[in-house]
């Protein structure tokens, strides 16, 4: 998916790294992004906690658990011709 980062040399970007857990117990990295502020990249991280969160079989109610978790990295970029 493309996105229009429209910024400065060298400007500051954010990515969420999420971690899930698969339910054989293996665990998966993805990054996504890059963003222009932190709180895009934070809210990609909440997103994958929320729909990958842990339900009880009896209540269908949310444990407080998630299969994923994740955290926000910050870097610059140096744009130069491709």
């Amino acid at each position: 998916m493309a996105r229009s980062i429209g910024m400065a040399a060298d400007a500051t970007v954010f990515r969420a790294v999420i971690t899930i857990t698969n339910r054989d117990g293996t665990e998966s990295t993805k990054h996504e992004g890059p963003y222009g502020s932190i709180g895009a990249a934070r809210a990609r991280v909440t997103f994958w906690t929320n729909y990958l969160a842990d339900y009880d079989d009896e209540t269908c109610k949310p444990t407080g658990t998630s299969r994923a978790r994740g955290y926000v990295e910050e870097g610059s970029v140096a744009w130069q011709p491709a």
